[in-house]
């Protein structure tokens, strides 16, 4: 990074599920087995569908979400793609709040709601175009980051 960017940060968090991703891992044994034993193409070329896919799912979990708050605002990204930005201006409100497993987990959302989130605590920021949930596993940190964004 530039010094013109860095001094841009004010603080950078990772939110990652690696428990999410061994249990991903244990859940494509299965499929990984029936690829083993049967050589039928009816057979072959799903399980390698399944299994790249479950390989890449336990990829974005284990990296997780890398939340970089700056001067500006907040930038979300996973495996080096940005793929939310929250502009300081647009944030209305933030508070921690629990997040019930029924939920779900990885990138959530419908509409103007989104939620990065491995874990059953998440930040929720209200802004103005909808809501984001941050997850974290130590959500006071996600808060004292926003605060500084909030007061440069």
């Amino acid at each position: 990074m530039s010094d013109a960017f860095q001094g841009d940060v004010l603080a950078e968090e990772t939110h990652s599920g690696r428990a999410w991703s061994l249990l991903i891992l244990a859940a494509m044994t299965g499929p990984m087995i029936a690829l083993a034993l049967a050589r039928a193409a009816a057979v072959v070329w799903p399980a390698i569908l399944v299994g790249l896919l479950g390989l890449g799912a336990c990829a974005m979990a284990w990296s997780g979400f890398q939340y970089r708050f700056q001067r500006h605002g907040v930038e979300i990204r996973m495996l080096g793609f940005r793929l939310r930005s929250i502009p300081k201006q647009s944030i209305v409100s933030y508070s921690i709040e629990p997040w019930a497993f029924i939920r779900g987990y990885g990138i959530r959302g419908i509409g103007s709601t989104r939620a990065y989130v491995w874990c059953n605590k998440v930040v929720h920021i209200k802004t103005s175009t909808g809501d984001i949930f941050l997850g974290h596993s130590d959500p006071e940190r996600i808060v004292r980051d926003l605060d500084r964004v909030m007061c440069h």
